[in-house]
Formats: structure tokens, sequence, C-alpha cells
């Protein structure tokens, strides 16, 4: 073992211990952790590499609907680690092989929750991307879950694994920069329009059917497969769920809220008229919580402006004496009262991210996905960096922004279980319907 390497596995080992809770059981670090992949493409690619590089995981199946997304996982798994995986479109299959400890579940939004729930029903480990739920009560199902089959848990939002991120949030709650009471979120790109989708014969490398899974069925069309299924009301949670939930989840945690008490938004579709988008490219939405803090999130999906400090998506916590910036790329500004910089952290300048790899989310799959193999070793699903209850609270705020723009009114909710208050509109978008046999249950 070289230097390097010396480093990346002793700063690794510090880094979990750092922000793990204590465990109840122990297991040899040595124990091989074998996981399937559901979800191949894009997101689940690079998960999957990721996982693929860290010690005693082994990709033992790759699942995909795409033949054409299964086959090129397969074969770089293979070139990866010398060993060719199994192919399985099925994730039913795949929870009947008693080999298998965990899945990585990097599918559509609508197939989070359930593929989760099938999961931890089957005794076994979920890592799923975010939104972890399609809904809310998707999220509330979640939570019981993984407390009922005791099951390790993690959602992908990976800031969380941040050492960076860890020591500055304690910080600031230690008082940086005085108490902290506002944070703002946000995010742009710059999406193109979709057009009007056209019914097409389903291609022959898809299993439609499959994909669709627990969601009642659509026909095919041409502008759903591979993305742009983000922006229908069916399938995605819009740039709320895809993007909103990584900073406003760290404005969150480092505010220390749980649920909001009154949650507001305004925006629509402005940029683009006439295509099949039905979620928003502009939205703004304020979330209000009962220890007197509050959060924005600013989503901009058709301006690829910079508005807030020149970069493209981040976080700013400001509390009296001062204001903290969280950027994609693993580094924190500390700001005094003027506007002054006084002090910067980046990925390399606390202990914990030497081992961070370069991509582009500054390394922090390895460390996540690392927690959570660590976490099904030690057969202690509390020392999840993301653990179902903490993925739920923070996902429910992009779920209540969501429901807000589309009744048009304020959503009061209920800040000890984020349930809707009495009276409050967006009750029938709680939950969803399911197709006859696929109904999502604890």
């Amino acid at each position: 073992m070289n230097r390097r390497d010396f480093l990346k596995t002793t700063v690794y080992a510090g880094a979990v211990a750092m922000g793990a809770r204590t465990a109840s059981a122990q297991a040899s670090p040595a124990e091989r952790v074998r996981v399937a992949v559901m979800g191949t493409g894009g997101r689940g690619a690079s998960l999957m590499k990721t996982a693929a590089e860290l010690p005693n995981v082994e990709i033992a199946t790759v699942c995909d609907v795409d033949v054409r997304a299964m086959d090129r996982a397969a074969e770089t798994v293979s070139k990866k680690t010398g060993k060719t995986p199994k192919k399985e479109k099925d994730l039913r299959r795949i929870l009947e092989d008693k080999e298998i400890d965990g899945v990585i579940c990097a599918t559509p939004d609508h197939w989070h929750a359930p593929a989760a729930l099938m999961t931890m029903r089957a005794g076994k480990a979920i890592y799923v991307e975010k939104p972890c739920s399609h809904n809310p009560r998707e999220g509330e199902m979640l939570v019981e879950a993984s407390v009922r089959h005791n099951a390790v848990f993690q959602m992908g939002n990976q800031r969380r694994a941040s050492m960076t991120y860890r020591q500055v949030i304690r910080e600031i709650q230690g008082g940086l920069i005085g108490e902290p009471r506002f944070a703002r979120c946000w995010y742009t790109t710059q999406r193109g329009p979709i057009g009007k989708g056209k019914a097409v014969p389903v291609p022959e490398w898809l299993d439609w059917d499959l994909w669709q899974g627990p969601a009642p069925r659509r026909p095919f069309r041409d502008n759903i497969v591979p993305y742009t299924w983000h922006w229908f009301f069916h399938w995605g949670t819009g740039e709320s769920g895809n993007n909103a939930t990584h900073f406003v989840d760290v404005a969150r945690w480092t505010l220390g809220g749980r649920f909001p008490t009154r949650v507001t938004s305004a925006g629509g579709r402005l940029f683009y008229e006439g295509d099949d988008w039905e979620w928003y490219d502009t939205q703004t939405a304020t979330f209000e919580y009962p220890n007197r803090t509050f959060i924005t999130w600013e989503g901009l999906s058709a301006v690829k402006a910079r508005p807030y400090e020149g970069i493209g998506t981040g976080c700013m916590v400001y509390g009296l004496k001062g204001a903290v910036l969280f950027a994609p790329n693993n580094t924190c500004r500390h700001f005094d009262p003027a506007g002054k910089v006084v002090k910067n952290w980046d990925a390399q300048s606390l202990a914990g991210d030497a081992m961070d790899r370069a991509n582009p989310i500054g390394g922090l799959d390895a460390a996540h996905l690392g927690n959570w193999a660590d976490c099904i070793r030690a057969r202690d699903r509390a020392k999840a960096y993301s653990p179902a209850d903490e993925a739920h609270a923070s996902t429910l705020m992009t779920h209540l922004a969501n429901i807000a723009q589309r009744t048009g009114e304020t959503i009061r909710t209920d800040p000890a279980t984020g349930r809707l208050a009495q009276g409050s509109p967006g009750a029938e978008l709680w939950a969803r319907e399911y197709e006859k046999g696929w109904e999502a249950s604890v």
C-alpha cells in the first residue's frame, strides 16, 4: 500500500467515525458486501463505478429495464473488477437472492420509494437516490419500514458525507455567525423545451411495463425516456425534487428545524409554452419553521444565470454576526457582517476529505456509499449519514413546495409530524394511486 492509498483508507475510517452515531454492533471491516444496482444509466452508472471501487464491496447484479444500459453496466463492472455480475430486469427476482445484502436504486423518481419498501421488506439494505419519495405519504412509509424491518437506509444526498460541511455546521451551531436564522438556497441551469410527445412503438430495448412499475399505466411517447420524465407529474418531482433536495437539506441541517409550519411557492412554466413539460421551470419557495428560522429555495431551469456568489447552486446561511456559503464543490466560505471574507474551507483543509475523488460533486459519493456499506457490516442503521427520518424530512420540503405551487395557496403543516394542518389545501396531493398489483406497502 502506497502513502496515498494509506491516507485514503485511514482518513476514510476517521471520517466515518466522525460523522457516525454510536454503533450497537460491530462487524469486521473486511466483511464483503454484495449489492445490486437498479437503474444503471446516468446517475446509476456513476454510483455503480464508485461502489465497485470501495473495499470489499461487490457489484453482484445489475438491473435495468433498458437492456442496452444493463449490458453496458455489466461490461463496465467486469472490466473494473474482473467479475461479471448477473443481469436482471426485475427487482423482485433480485430480492429473492439471499446472497444480496443491499440495493442501490437510481431509477426514475416514481420507483424510488416502492423499490426501497420492497427491498426493506426483503430484509436488505437500501441506498436510494434523491428524492427518496414521489409524494409525502411514501416518505412516511419509508420511515415506518426502516424501523419495522430494522433496515439500513441511505438517501443519496451525498453532501451529508462531507467532513467539510460537517465541521462548518458544527462551528455555525457553536456560534460562528451568531444564531443562524435564515438560509437561501438556489439552483440554475438551462434546459430546453421537450416538445409535444408522439405515440410511437416501444423500442425493442425497453421493457415499458417494468419501467412504469408501480405507476398507473400510460402509453409510450417519444419524449419521456431517458430523462425528460422528470418534468411530468406522473413520474417525476420537477426541479424541486431533482435538485432542491441537496441544499434545502443542508439548510435544514444547519438551522436545526425538522418540519415547517408554513410553506409558500411562486413561479410556473414561464419560459416555454406549448410543450408537455408539467412541472415548473421557475420556482421560489419559502419555508417557515417554529424555531424562528426561514429557508428559501429558488430554482431556475430555463435560464442559466448565476444569481448568487457566481455559482449555479449553493446555500448561504445568515446570522447576526455574519454568513457562511456552502458551495457545490465541497467548499465553504465565512463572511463577516460587512461581507468581508474571513475564512475559506476547501476539500483538503479538513481531515476526512483527503480521500475525495475527482468528480463533479467533490468526490462525496465514495464517502456516502462507504458509510452505507459500513452500516451494513455493522448491522446498525443508526450509523447512516442520511437515515429514513432525516431523508423524509428534507424531501418533504420539496413535496410541500410543489403542493403549494400546484394549489396556488399557502400550505400549513403540523411541525410535530410534518402532515398538513387541518384545513390546509393539498390533501389530494399527499399520496398517489398505484397500478393494480404494485401497491406500495410497509
